[in-house]
């Protein structure tokens, strides 16, 4: 190559790299957010996932609620149960216990040191029973609605048509099932449980300042609509935050995925560099987001600290002073050291569940973040509603009465008026030029998409009228990169029956012309076909994903260029395979080489979205138009 040539590939390269940032920037734009905006009219995203995602377990999430509530409550009925015996052995005061007879206390010092000890070893026995059980419990309610959410996450995801997907990056559909997911999940095991711990911790403290002190307790927490209103200002931010950590997330993701699948084209430009670069910017956004989120966590614990540790103080400088002086400006009475020092533990206390309620905040805000993405993906609905009509026993008739078609989203049209009635058992051929809309009218066929105009029939009843799992079980499809799912061979054979037998999986094969080859395997039919079939050729993908749609022995039979990854003498033999299993259904076949479909029923010719030629290919060589010329250059016999 000489070196203007190199150049010229090089600025070639160089704009078709920025090019492809410009389309990326573009794509990246229309799809941020679109999926958490299908969700934004909700107004307690949460809440309302939880409320369908916990149906039959909320009974778990209550019992183990009660259950933390009274631990909580026994646990801190300690330090209440050792100011009243202080009081009570030092200072010549009553012991008196709220729902304890006074029989049952001894009216020695020695004695009720023994009553109180064996008093406290019980309190926590029952405190750590209720304890174990509120575990359980609540993380029962987590698991069990965890995984109702993610797997009504993913088959909403798998029913979702084709024209979400042409629009959504698979990266983004990705990092809602996973790392979404995962989020709530964080905030399941740990929030539901730490929340109640925080609110009955809050309030036992409250309670038991109050059956101690009343007036005191009006003290220490009085600070208690800061701590809210901190709580509220420091929420919205979170969320806010969290919101563009969850998108930028989806965008990174995406970006990995779409370079990891396309390795190898990024290896044959030599754009490991370019696209580093893009990961590299990408990656500092999502730094950045992350960032700003966590420093909202930064400073909202030890503000929440800050306002508590007031409190503390207060209640510590007017508690004793009342201690000393057997008053407090106006407050009345006195307060016994057996009052005051239980009396600063539960004001200490209070530090404690405003520390857990930051924590649970935040967890609750990235939550929410993750739900509004979630609900997202099961709030975008299809098109339209499934069809009510089963297909039983079809003949395999098949009708395009005036279609037209573009794809969502677009405004060019790939179909013009497509007429086009096929007889079942018949085998059509349909060739043409790349873009001529030969792959788009079989996809209207099996209801990936609607036409815009006229109708598809099958055995005259619209296919938007017939249940889609019914329409595709009748339509053997084989792509022309057909796609394997990492596993053996024969699991991807066996993929579309149940239950499957040995002979069943090598008739199909050997109806494929992929027996022989897998017979030559060391490990045969229970090879590893790697990830996607990398492990294998394209031609021998091709005849595993034949012998797949085989097996399961359809009516209508779809072959979406499906030899073009195979050589010559491979072809010869799929096509002989092939000419007695379509014998008896009704076939399309979509081919480039036109020998693959030269001795079809009948040729249809598209050009530009439009049916212009049809006849079988001795007619059409004998029109001499469109098919006449692509058999010329074929051949080779172009300018002869």
């Amino acid at each position: 190559m000489s070196g203007e040539d190199e150049q010229g590939e090089s600025s070639g390269n160089a704009s078709g790299r920025a090019a492809s940032d410009e389309e990326a920037d573009s794509d990246d734009d229309r799809e941020r957010g679109r999926i958490a905006a299908a969700a934004d009219d909700v107004r307690w995203p949460l809440p309302s996932l939880l409320r369908d995602g916990g149906r039959g377990n909320l009974r778990w999430l209550g019992a183990g609620s009660v259950s933390s509530v009274i631990a909580q409550f026994l646990s801190n009925l300690d330090m209440f149960v050792v100011g009243l015996a202080f009081d009570a052995m030092f200072n010549d005061r009553a012991y008196d216990l709220p729902l304890v007879p006074a029989g049952w206390i001894p009216a020695d010092p020695t004695g009720m040191l023994w009553f109180t000890a064996a008093l406290l070893v019980g309190l926590k026995l029952v405190d750590m029973s209720f304890g174990i059980f509120a575990e359980y419990s609540l993380f029962l309610f987590a698991q069990r609605t965890l995984h109702r959410i993610r797997v009504d996450a993913f088959d909403r995801v798998q029913r979702l048509d084709m024209g979400f997907f042409d629009t959504q990056q698979t990266g983004e559909v990705m990092s809602v099932l996973n790392n979404d997911v995962n989020a709530l999940e964080q905030f399941l095991e740990v929030g539901p449980n730490l929340g109640v711990v925080a609110a009955a911790m809050f309030a036992s403290s409250v309670v038991y300042m109050a059956l101690l002190n009343w007036q005191l307790a009006l003290i220490s927490v009085a600070v208690a609509p800061l701590l809210l209103a901190a709580n509220v200002w420091f929420g919205a931010r979170h969320e806010a935050r969290n919101d563009d950590v969850r998108e930028e997330t989806g965008l990174l993701n995406a970006l990995l995925e779409t370079n990891i699948s396309g390795i190898q084209t990024v290896k044959a430009f030599g754009g490991e560099g370019h696209e580093t670069d893009r990961v590299t910017d990408q990656s500092a956004t999502h730094r950045t987001a992350s960032w700003r989120a966590h420093m909202v966590g930064v400073g909202h614990q030890p503000a929440l600290r800050m306002l508590a540790g007031a409190a503390f103080v207060a209640t510590l400088f007017v508690g004793t002073e009342w201690a000393i002086d057997s008053r407090f400006w106006f407050l009345p009475g006195t307060i016994t050291a057996g009052e005051l020092v239980p009396f600063m533990y539960y004001t200490q206390q209070l530090v404690l569940p405003v520390r857990f309620l930051a924590w649970v905040t935040g967890l609750y805000k990235g939550a929410t973040a993750a739900a509004k993405r979630i609900l997202g993906v099961q709030r975008i609905e299809p098109p339209r509603e499934d069809g009510r009509t089963e297909l039983d026993d079809p003949e395999g008739r098949v009708e395009y009465d005036g279609v037209s078609f573009s794809y969502p989203g677009t405004d060019e049209r790939v179909l013009h008026d497509v007429d086009l009635d096929v007889e079942p058992e018949e085998t059509v051929g349909l060739v043409g030029e790349t873009g001529a809309g030969k792959s788009t009218l079989l996809k209207l066929l099996q209801a990936y998409y609607d036409p815009d105009e006229g109708s598809v029939r099958v055995d005259g009843t619209d296919v938007r009228e017939i249940s889609r799992e019914s329409l595709r079980t009748a339509i053997g499809y084989v792509a022309q990169d057909p796609f394997l799912f990492t596993g053996t061979i024969r699991e991807n054979i066996g993929y579309a029956v149940d239950g499957a037998t040995e002979e069943d999986i090598e008739r199909a094969a050997r109806e494929a012309g992929a027996h022989e080859f897998i017979a030559d395997l060391e490990e045969g039919y229970d090879a590893e076909v790697g990830e996607r079939g990398v492990m294998l050729s394209g031609g021998q993908r091709q005849r595993i994903a034949i012998a797949r749609v085989l097996l399961a022995d359809p009516p209508m039979l779809v072959f979406d260029e499906a030899t073009s990854h195979v050589d010559n003498r491979t072809e010869v033999l799929i096509q002989r395979s092939l000419d007695a299993v379509t014998e008896d259904r009704t076939t399309f076949v979509v081919a480039h080489r036109l020998s693959t479909v030269r001795d079809a029923d009948r040729i249809v010719v598209m050009d530009d979205g439009r049916v212009v030629e049809q006849g079988t290919h001795d007619e059409l060589l004998e029109l001499d138009g469109k098919y006449a010329d692509l058999w010329r250059v074929q051949v080779g016999a172009v300018g002869t």
